[in-house]
C-alpha cells in the first residue's frame, strides 16, 4: 500500500501539464477515498477547481465523484448526494457512460445507508444496464457486489450470497488477479459468517488471503485474517480467533490505515474478553480509543467505552465500569442525533432534487395523469422526511441509561436493601424494559411501513416453526397446545416479516386463550388466487365493538390484566398489507369459542 501511495504522489509531483496534474490528483484522491477520506476530499477539491479553470470536463466529473465518495466515507451523506447528482447531470450532458455508472453506484450506496432500499436497487439496476451496454465486466462485478451488500443490509443473506458469487465468478472469467477477485471472495466469506456457515467462511477467506499475498495487498491480507478470526470467534474458539486477529494487527501496522488498525484492536479486545484475558484486552482498548479519538470516529469511540465497561465490570471495578458506561451513553446519544440529522439532510437533498425535476417536467406536461404522479411522488418524499424527523428523537438513549443503572444497582446493592426497596427497584427496571419494548415496536412499525422488498416464495410451515421456537417460554409457562391442522400452503411474501406476524397472532392466542390455551393454525387456498391463514384460540372471544378497535395503535384486546403495549396487531396489519394481503378477525363473543385471527397473501 505504501508503495502504491508513493507512486501516486511521485506522479503528482512530476506532472508537467494541467491535465496531467488533474489526472494525478484524481488518481490519488480515488486511492485515498477510504483510508484517508479527509485528505482525499482536499485533493479532489483541487482537481475540481483546476478542471473548471481548464474546462476539462472529464477531470471535473471525476473530481466530483471523488468528493462524493470521500463525503460518503465520512458519513456526510447529504453532501455526497449533492456531488453525485452534479456529476450524474454532467455525465449525461457529456455522454460519459463510465461516469454515469460510477455516479449511480455512489448514489445507490447513499440510498442504502439511509435505508431507501428500493431507490438503492433502482440505482444499481441502472448501473448494471450501463455496464452491460458498454461490456465492462469489471464494473458489472462491482455493481453485483453492491447489490449483495444491499441484500445483506436487509438481512437477506442468501440473495446477497448469490450476487457476491456472481461477482466472484465474473472476475475469474476475466482472468482478474489479486485485489478485485480477492475482495469478492471476502464478501462471500463475510456472508457465510452471517449465515453461520463457518467452514465455508474460512475456506473463502483463505482463498482471498492467497490472492492478496500473491500481489502483496497488505490491507486485504489483514481483512482476510479478520474474517477467519471472526468465524472462530462466532464458534466460541477464542484462542484461534485471537491468533488470527493478532496476525491481522501485525499486517495492518505496516500500512497507513489507522482506522482499520483501531477496528482490529477493538475486535481483538472483544475476543480477549471472551477468552478471559482481561488485562491484555485493556491494552488493545487503550490503543483503539486513542486511534478513534484522533480520527474523531464517534461510533467506534462509544463502542469502545461500552467494551471498557464490560471489562471493568468483570474485574469488579464498578466505579470505572460506571464511568465508561456514562461516556458510552453520552457519545452514543450524540452519534444517534448526528446520524438522524444526516439522514434528514440526505432525504431533504433527494427531495429537493426530485421536486426540481418534477417541476421542470410539469412545465412540459400539463395533463392530469402526470400531475397526479407528481403529487404522489411528493407525498412519498414528504413521508420519508417525516419518518427521518421522527426517528431523530433520541428516545432510546435515556431508556438505556435507566436499564443499565437499574441492573447495576440490583447487582451492587444485593443484600443491602429491604424487600420493599428491592420490589420498588424491580418495578423501575420492569417499567424501563417495557418502555424500551414500546420504542422498539414503534421503530419496527416505522421500518415496516417504509421498507420495500421483493416478495418471494415462503415456506409457511417452516416460518411458523421458527415463530414457535421464539414463543417456547410462554408456551411452556401456560402449558399451551399448538395444533397445526394441515401442511400450510406456501405464499409470496418475506419470511422474516411473516415470522413477526405469526409471533403476534400465536402469542395473542396463548395470552387470551383458556386456562389451558389450545391454539389451532391452518390455511386454505381461496378461488381468487390468495391463501387465507388463520389462528384460532379457545378464550372468551371478542364483542363486535372490541373487534372494531383492533389493528390500531395502542389498542389491546380488552383485558387490562394482559401485558402488552398494543402495537403488535398494528405491525401485523402493516406487514400484511405491504405484502398485498389483508387481515381479519371473527368471534361470536362466547366464552370457550374464542376468536379467529386471519390474513391473506398471494399464493406462491
Amino acid at each position: 500500500m505504501t508503495t502504491r501511495l508513493s507512486e501516486l504522489e511521485t506522479k503528482l509531483s512530476e506532472a508537467e501539464t494541467p491535465q496531467q496534474r488533474i489526472e494525478a490528483l484524481n488518481g490519488l484522491a480515488e486511492y485515498l477515498g477510504e483510508i484517508d477520506s479527509h485528505r482525499a476530499l482536499t485533493i479532489a477539491e483541487e482537481a475540481v477547481q483546476l478542471s473548471e479553470e481548464q474546462e476539462y470536463w472529464h477531470g471535473y466529473v471525476a473530481g466530483l465523484l471523488n468528493q462524493a465518495w470521500a463525503y460518503y466515507s465520512i458519513s456526510d451523506y447529504a453532501e455526497s448526494v449533492r456531488r453525485t447528482l452534479d456529476a450524474l447531470k454532467l455525465a449525461h450532458q457529456h455522454q460519459q457512460n463510465q461516469h454515469k455508472l460510477d455516479a449511480l453506484n455512489i448514489l445507490g450506496n447513499n440510498h442504502n445507508v439511509v435505508g431507501n432500499y428500493a431507490d438503492a436497487m433502482d440505482c444499481f439496476a441502472q448501473a448494471l444496464r450501463i455496464g452491460e451496454q458498454i461490456g465492462d465486466n469489471k464494473q458489472i462485478a462491482a455493481v453485483l457486489s453492491n447489490i449483495g451488500a444491499l441484500y445483506n443490509a436487509q438481512e437477506d443473506h442468501q440473495k446477497a450470497l448469490q450476487h457476491f458469487e456472481r461477482a466472484s465468478k465474473l472476475y475469474l472469467e476475466m482472468g482478474a488477479q489479486g485485489v478485485l477477485p480477492g475482495i469478492a471472495l471476502l464478501n462471500v466469506a463475510e456472508t457465510y459468517n452471517f449465515l453461520k456457515m463457518f467452514d465455508a467462511a474460512i475456506r473463502f477467506a483463505q482463498e482471498s488471503l492467497d490472492m492478496f499475498q500473491a500481489v502483496q495487498y497488505t490491507i486485504g491480507e489483514a481483512h482476510a485474517f479478520i474474517h477467519i478470526g471472526t468465524a472462530y470467534q462466532l464458534q466460541g474458539i477464542f484462542d484461534q480467533a485471537v491468533d488470527y486477529f493478532q496476525q491481522a494487527l501485525t499486517k495492518i501496522r505496516t500500512t497507513d490505515a489507522k482506522f482499520y488498525e483501531g477496528r482490529i484492536h477493538k475486535q481483538l479486545a472483544a475476543a480477549l474478553v471472551e477468552q478471559g484475558s482481561l488485562s491484555e484486552s485493556l491494552d488493545h482498548l487503550n490503543n483503539a480509543l486513542t486511534i478513534f479519538t484522533n480520527l474523531n470516529i464517534k461510533p467506534d469511540v462509544f463502542a469502545t467505552h461500552e467494551l471498557y465497561a464490560k471489562v471493568y465490570k468483570s474485574q469488579g471495578d464498578y466505579k470505572k465500569a460506571v464511568e465508561h458506561l456514562e461516556l458510552f451513553h453520552e457519545i452514543e446519544g450524540q452519534v444517534f442525533n448526528e446520524k438522524a440529522d444526516s439522514r434528514r439532510k440526505t432525504i431533504q437533498v433527494i427531495y429537493e432534487v426530485e421536486r426540481m425535476r418534477l417541476e421542470a417536467e410539469s412545465q412540459y406536461h400539463r395533463n392530469v395523469s402526470l400531475q397526479k404522479t407528481i403529487q404522489e411522488n411528493e407525498q412519498m418524499i414528504a413521508q420519508l422526511d417525516s419518518y427521518a424527523d421522527n426517528v431523530a428523537h433520541d428516545l432510546r438513549n435515556p431508556i438505556g441509561v435507566i436499564v443499565s443503572y437499574g441492573a447495576l444497582m440490583e447487582m451492587t446493592l444485593e443484600g443491602q436493601l429491604d424487600d420493599e426497596s428491592l420490589q420498588y427497584l424491580a418495578q423501575i427496571n420492569l417499567a424501563a424494559q417495557k418502555l424500551d419494548d414500546i420504542v422498539g415496536a414503534l421503530l419496527s412499525l416505522a421500518k415496516a411501513r417504509k421498507a420495500e422488498i421483493l416478495p418471494h416464495e415462503v415456506d409457511m410451515s417452516a416460518t411458523v416453526s421458527e415463530a414457535q421456537k421464539r414463543l417456547e417460554p410462554v408456551i411452556h409457562k401456560r402449558n399451551a397446545v399448538i395444533q397445526i391442522e394441515n401442511q400450510l400452503h406456501p405464499a409470496m411474501g418475506h419470511a422474516s416479516w411473516l415470522e413477526e406476524v405469526w409471533v403476534n397472532y400465536i402469542g395473542n392466542a396463548i395470552k387470551y386463550g383458556g386456562d389451558i390455551p389450545i391454539v389451532k393454525v391452518g390455511s386454505i387456498r381461496e378461488p381468487d388466487g390468495f391463501i387465507r391463514y388463520w389462528v384460532c384460540d379457545n378464550g372468551v372471544g371478542l364483542k363486535p365493538e372490541e373487534q372494531a378497535q383492533l389493528f390500531t395503535k395502542f389498542e389491546r384486546l380488552g383485558q387490562n390484566k394482559i401485558e402488552g403495549h398494543g402495537l403488535g396487531l398494528t405491525i401485523v396489519k402493516t406487514i400484511v398489507e405491504k405484502l398485498g394481503g389483508q387481515v381479519s378477525v371473527s368471534s361470536a363473543g362466547v366464552a370457550g369459542e374464542g376468536s379467529t385471527f386471519g390474513f391473506t397473501l398471494p399464493a406462491a
